[in-house]
């Protein structure tokens, strides 16, 4: 038997425990889904309630030993995982900084956080043995993504703090503005690769999708496209203004005209540049965003808003 299976056997009550492998499996299959190290989040989960129960004597000692900070006296709640993953390290020889911050933040999330925490995180509020409101919206979440799933996770456990006049910790609003942040870049991520399939639709050439938000603040994406003739190019721009009118996105400025042999829509978040081939070899424009991210449209499934 594994050490923290034998310190829990001796240390941890039956419910807990069944909590605990609870989570093992549950992360486990999120590890898998969502390409974290199963393994990582299988010793992860097995540590991450280990103190959860302990009494508040106990964990005060803790927090003064470890210098947590006065939020967290007589708050189990919020302790126990600063305090399981503070001596996983000192007692217990664990080391990697992940696996560390999986137990640390499972409770609270924080921005930035790795697939192997979002795991731990969600893992420990979708586990077999947990009922409460929206319990089943957040499993059916997590089929589908990881990011979306622990938003709904931090909303929710604002929403229970705040309704019972709790401490809310800085941490849990982080990582909710974090993923509100994150899945607002997906939406525009959306829109691009729905612009790019249009674009496909109708036979125009050399489709390229630029992430171009780490290097300005003007917009988010390009995309690039190649039409056959001046025509052909008025023709793409004319369905892409109707197809994105179908889904209520209205294009908030076009500049350029189809005998100049280019148009540029402005969508705000994302840009689309539509050029003959001598327009496109003259403005080069791939080489003057060469050290941003290039989207391969055909990696990329969907294509709706």
């Amino acid at each position: 038997m594994n050490c923290i299976e034998t310190w829990l056997e001796d240390h941890v009550s039956e419910k807990r425990r069944i909590h605990t492998y609870g989570v093992v499996g549950t992360a486990k299959e999120l590890a898998k889904r969502y390409g974290a190290d199963a393994e990582k989040a299988e010793t992860a989960a097995l540590y991450h309630d280990m103190f959860r129960s302990s009494p508040d004597g106990i964990l005060n000692q803790y927090v003064d030993e470890f210098r947590l900070g006065e939020e967290y006296r007589n708050n189990a709640n919020l302790s126990h995982g600063k305090i399981a993953a503070a001596v996983m390290e000192r007692d217990w020889g664990i080391t990697d900084r992940d696996i560390l911050n999986a137990v640390r933040y499972h409770t609270t999330g924080r921005a930035g956080m790795s697939p192997l925490e979002k795991v731990i995180f969600l893992a420990d509020a979708i586990e077999p043995g947990r009922d409460y409101p929206q319990v089943e919206t957040l499993r059916k979440l997590s089929e589908e993504s990881l990011d979306q799933a622990c938003l709904f996770l931090a909303e929710r456990s604002i929403d229970y703090i705040k309704e019972r006049g709790l401490f809310l910790h800085e941490d849990t609003i982080r990582a909710k503005d974090d993923f509100k942040e994150k899945e607002k870049q997906m939406d525009y991520k959306r829109m691009a690769i729905f612009a790019a399939k249009v674009l496909e639709d109708k036979k125009a050439r050399d489709i390229v999708i630029i992430n171009i938000g780490t290097k300005t603040t003007f917009a988010d994406y390009m995309v690039l496209a190649s039409g056959s003739s001046q025509r052909q190019i008025g023709t793409l721009s004319e369905e892409l203004e109707e197809k994105f009118e179908q889904e209520a996105v209205f294009v908030r400025n076009i500049e350029g005209k189809k005998e100049s042999g280019w148009i540029l829509m402005d969508y705000s978040d994302i840009v689309i540049n539509l050029l003959t081939a001598e327009m496109r070899e003259k403005y080069d424009i791939e080489k003057v965003w060469g050290d941003c991210e290039f989207i391969n449209l055909e990696d990329e499934n969907g294509g709706e808003i």
